[in-house]
C-alpha cells in the first residue's frame, strides 16, 4: 500500500514536471520565455538556469 502511494506521488511529480516543461516550450515559441508573467521584466538568467519553468522574477515570486 505504501509503495503504491509512493509510486503515485512520483508519477504525479513527473507529470507536473512535464507540464511545466511544455509550458516553458510554449513560452519560447511565443517569444515570452525569460520575461516575468506578472511585471514583464526579465527573469534573471541564474534563476532560469536553475529552473527553466519559472514564470516570475524573484521580486514577484517573493511578493
Amino acid at each position: 500500500m505504501q509503495q503504491q502511494a509512493m509510486a503515485n506521488a512520483t508519477s504525479q511529480r513527473r507529470k507536473a514536471k512535464i507540464t511545466q516543461a511544455e509550458a516553458a516550450l510554449e513560452r519560447i515559441a511565443q517569444g515570452e520565455f525569460g520575461y516575468c508573467a506578472e511585471c514583464g521584466e526579465d527573469i534573471a538568467p541564474k534563476r532560469l538556469n536553475h529552473n527553466p519553468s519559472v514564470v516570475t522574477c524573484i521580486i514577484c515570486a517573493s511578493g
